[in-house]
């Protein structure tokens, strides 16, 4: 087994410059043919041609030619103010929506270097993040949304920016990081809501490289001073109320739309479902259930299987998360110190806890927000799996890996 594994880590290290051309060559052309067949004919998204309108896809292009007429966004148009904005900028020059499509497409492109340096800057490893990137590029369950007129896309791009600005900021701190953090911080939330999580984790990174201590406490104290503002401010309140999370509670929703896999819950017909603060009382009443009903939905939305998929499909979805995932947990348990976790690791907490209180989507695309997040700390776990492997079978070595 040592001669073998020997052999490869020899045959690697000999052709390495040219395996990440290949590498790199392969995953650029596939993210490219990938969007080519989804466009032609819609092969990995809805079977149509061309851009992809669908459900939420008529609020962001009303709202932006509303603001072209001087008229106000209303209801949860307010929400997804960023992305409107990209799209109005496109409608102000009539540039067709074709180049609005290719503009995701440019900047899911520019995640994917930042993922590659996110890696590079953790693990010193090329190979490591170039993995992660590919993860990134290549998976179609990502790259469906690139053609959407939704804000899938652009939001997961920018949590990427988000988690690459923490990072530098919690290895470099400075005012001008903390500025430059908080500016994409202030972008991903207006492209769509769920960026409002962020807040704490930004405000936890500056606290924490402040004093340096206690950041477990410090974490804790902001986010209940958060929920307290959420419950406090008028706009913040009616926001949240709008997803209806108290109804959606006592009525065991766990995946939106399928009544089939909703629970049965305890019922409080006393309960007002017009303020979403009442679930936290219901909660404590039925801390049990509760939290039966929270792990289903992050269950459903991890896993992005349902029953009523074929198992082909199951298969390909397996191949794409399972890997992650373990790697994942494998790179936590040997580096488990290392910053990259921390911040990773609460951007996913975090996405994960608005699934936990509210609801999985039938397509699991809550969760694609948060994948590359996943991807960057496997392709960490893998080199640090690849480290340890080779110094436990090569101690005589001097262990090298770019």
């Amino acid at each position: 087994m040592e001669k073998f594994f020997k052999n490869i880590v020899a045959g690697f290290h000999a052709n390495r410059r040219l395996i990440f051309i290949l590498i790199l060559a392969f995953s650029i052309l596939r993210f490219f043919w990938l969007n080519y067949i989804n466009w032609e004919n819609g092969t990995i998204s809805n079977g149509q041609h061309g851009i992809k309108i669908w459900l939420d896809s008529g609020r962001y292009t009303y709202g932006a030619e509303k603001i072209l007429l001087g008229m106000d966004l209303e209801g949860r148009e307010k929400q997804f103010l960023g992305y409107i904005l990209f799209l109005t900028f496109f409608k102000l020059f009539n540039i067709p929506l074709e180049y609005f499509v290719a503009f995701q497409m440019i900047i899911a492109l520019l995640a994917s270097f930042v993922i590659y340096r996110l890696v590079l800057q953790a693990t010193k490893s090329k190979f490591g993040a170039l993995f992660s990137a590919a993860l990134f590029l290549n998976n179609p369950f990502i790259v469906q949304w690139h053609q959407y007129i939704l804000t899938e896309s652009l939001y997961t791009s920018f949590l990427v920016f988000c988690f690459w600005k923490f990072y530098k900021l919690y290895k470099n701190f400075s005012f001008k990081n903390i500025a430059i953090s908080l500016l994409f911080v202030l972008i991903t939330l207006s492209v769509r809501p769920n960026g409002w999580i962020l807040i704490p984790i930004f405000v936890w990174i500056v606290i924490d490289r402040y004093f340096k201590k206690n950041s477990l406490v410090i974490l804790s104290l902001i986010f209940l001073l958060f929920v307290m503002m959420a419950a406090l401010i008028p706009g913040l309140k009616s926001q949240i109320q709008i997803t209806t999370p108290v109804e959606n509670l006592q009525n065991g929703v766990t995946v939106w739309d399928h009544p089939e896999l909703y629970i049965n819950m305890p019922q409080e017909p006393d309960l007002d479902i017009k303020d979403w603060t009442s679930g936290i009382k219901y909660i404590v009443k039925h801390p049990l259930a509760s939290l039966k009903l929270g792990l289903i939905r992050v269950g459903y939305s991890l896993i992005h299987i349902r029953p009523y998929h074929s198992i082909k499909y199951q298969i390909r979805v397996l191949f794409w998360i399972i890997p992650a995932y373990v790697l994942f947990i494998v790179g936590f348990l040997f580096d488990r110190k290392n910053q990259i976790y921390k911040i990773g690791i609460m951007i996913i907490v975090f996405h994960l806890l608005i699934i936990f209180l509210t609801y999985a989507e039938h397509d699991s695309r809550f969760d694609i927000y948060i994948l590359p997040v996943f991807y960057i700390l496997s392709g960490v776990g893998l080199v640090e799996t690849y480290r340890k492997l080779y110094y436990r079978l090569f101690k005589k070595y001097e262990m090298k890996i770019s």
